[in-house]
């Protein structure tokens, strides 16, 4: 799997996750039935996956319910979710529905393009995706979870020793700071990479934050924290992730400091240092 159709696959859990309480109950082997004729709920769906395929996230952004506007901070930053993947809904279809009209979730099968970052390549695949809608202050509002509030894509990089760092992608969560990474060997003999040693984040503000290390594989890179022998001309990319509180602050930029790193002969270890600056707005 992708990095793109796992964290796909991430936001259609979270939101599963989210509807079983408004449902009441959890997801049943037959995760839902017909689509509700002349159903005001599905027209707020349809209207909201219409806004993704067209592009006008800010037209999705105000279907939203009050706590994911929130949640976001504002229209720019939900749009930069969709945009650091280069993520085109391509068609949209509602199959089904779960619920009643106090809170239904519809079903939506998505044919979807994004970026593969490892080789920045554009693919597509097909995804069926949960959308909630419920009554919020006396509208139909839409629900749908599973995002960072704030991401964008990178091209930023260092080499040192023939190891190239680049940054791909950063993620903004609540509780976290996700990056994906390519580490490539341009050298001519092996070079390991072992960022779990005593790589660490900090911003231009003086913050640290903390790499997320556990035997948690939905959360740490295995691959990497296990370190990742890389032959000449070879790369891999995976995922770092950090530990946070919420950053609203768009402008900050960063720095990526990884280490170690061996190259195969070499007397001593060595570390690359990335500078991250987000994209002007």
């Amino acid at each position: 799997m992708t990095l793109r159709l796992a964290q796909y696959a991430r936001r259609a859990t979270c939101a599963l996750l989210a509807f079983a309480g408004l449902l009441g109950a959890a997801p049943s082997k037959a995760p839902y039935g017909p689509v509700p004729k002349n159903s005001p709920q599905a027209a707020v769906v349809q209207k909201y996956v219409d806004a993704l395929k067209a592009g006008r996230y800010a037209d999705a952004f105000a279907l939203l319910a009050a706590d994911e506007r929130r949640y976001c901070g504002d229209a720019k930053a939900y749009q930069s979710v969709f945009a650091a993947d280069g993520y085109v809904v391509k068609s949209a279809t509602i199959v089904g529905a779960r619920g009643d009209n106090n809170g239904r979730v519809f079903f939506v099968r998505e044919h979807i393009g994004y970026i593969d970052h490892r080789n920045d390549a554009h693919r597509e695949f097909d995804a069926t995706v949960p959308i909630g809608v419920l009554a919020d202050h006396g509208a139909l509002r839409i629900k749908d979870p599973g995002k960072p509030y704030r991401a964008f894509a990178s091209t930023a990089s260092a080499d040192v020793s023939d190891l190239r760092v680049t940054v791909k992608k950063v993620e903004f969560w609540p509780d976290r700071i996700d990056m994906v990474v390519t580490f490539a060997n341009m050298g001519d003999n092996y070079v390991t990479v072992l960022p779990y040693g005593k790589t660490v984040l900090h911003d231009d503000k003086g913050n640290f934050y903390r790499i997320i290390a556990i035997k948690n594989w939905a959360v740490t890179d295995k691959q990497l924290y296990e370190g990742v022998p890389l032959p000449p001309q070879a790369q891999y990319t995976g995922q770092l992730t950090f530990t946070a509180t919420r950053i609203d602050d768009p402008t900050r930029s960063f720095t990526l400091d990884v280490s170690p790193a061996l190259r195969e002969g070499a007397d001593a270890p060595f570390d690359v240092n990335v500078t991250i600056t987000p994209p002007a707005s």
